[in-house]
């Protein structure tokens, strides 16, 4: 069995578009919703990004979790007992 594959280019790249939605997202949020200035809301934004930085890390390490090989066992082809068939 080969270890899992690491992919820190992906990893980091994944993690900031994941981080720049969220900015962008919380900004447009706090000047359209709330009515601050674009610089009080890109301000707002980057403070609420920061927490959710780490719940974006083990999210972004899920995603590539899906990617190493025999992640999917598949379909075996056999038949399952007790289910009718």
């Amino acid at each position: 069995m080969r270890p899992p594959a690491h992919h820190p280019l992906l990893r980091a790249s994944l993690v900031f578009l994941v981080l720049a939605d969220l900015l962008l997202l919380a900004s447009f949020v706090f000047n359209q919703w709330f009515g601050a200035d674009p610089r009080q809301a890109w301000g707002l934004a980057a403070l609420l990004a920061m927490p959710l930085s780490m719940l974006a890390m083990p999210l972004v390490g899920r995603i590539l979790a899906n990617l190493e090989p025999g992640s999917n066992p598949g379909f075996s082809g056999d038949k399952i007992p007790g289910s009718g068939q």
